[in-house]
């Protein structure tokens, strides 16, 4: 299979989702910010019908101080996390964009060529992880760093052979790893 991929800009967000598909330590501290966030709010909200009942449990303190602490962790788990994620990506990625790699890929090896003829080849073996959306195409060769490939972009072969020797791949190293592990 070959392919020819332009690096565009949004790639950079989209591998970053990528990466996170199964990031399962990423998604619970996401979850467990959003909750603290929502219970701080439930404080805040509880504090607040007491002032406005009239109750001697009422104290604007209580009320100020959830609502900060709301604030705080829903912004982390809505906003910060992603933001951190894509400061780093924007700094590993932001180099590529506009340029045209080319992608020889087989049953063994992935070869990427760019436009100045700098060549990176790749064993599947490097490949730890994979993933797609419906424009790309995703391997990773660390938890950080992939190659996007477009979907659109195969000069020979199509995606869809790709996605069935990634499969294919993967599933003969998980069956490895349950045999001799």
């Amino acid at each position: 299979m070959k392919n020819r991929t332009l690096f565009k800009q949004e790639y950079i967000d989209a591998a970053m989702r990528a990466s996170n598909f199964d990031n399962n330590k990423y998604k619970i501290f996401k979850m467990i910010y959003n909750i603290f966030g929502l219970l701080f709010g439930m404080g805040c909200i509880r504090y607040l019908i007491f002032q406005i009942m009239g109750s001697e449990e009422a104290d604007w303190f209580m009320v100020i101080f959830y609502a900060c602490a709301a604030a705080v962790f829903l912004y982390i788990g809505m906003i910060g996390m992603d933001r951190s994620s894509k400061r780093k990506y924007h700094n590993i990625y932001s180099r590529m964009v506009g340029i045209t790699f080319t992608y020889d890929i087989d049953a063994e090896y992935i070869v990427v060529t760019d436009e100045e003829d700098d060549k990176d080849t790749f064993s599947w073996d490097d490949i730890i992880k994979w993933n797609q959306d419906t424009e790309n195409i995703y391997l990773f060769v660390s938890a950080d760093d992939c190659l996007v490939i477009n979907k659109e972009g195969f000069v020979e072969g199509i995606y869809k052979d790709l996605i069935e020797l990634a499969t294919a791949v993967m599933g003969l190293r998980d069956d490895e790893e349950n045999i001799n592990g």
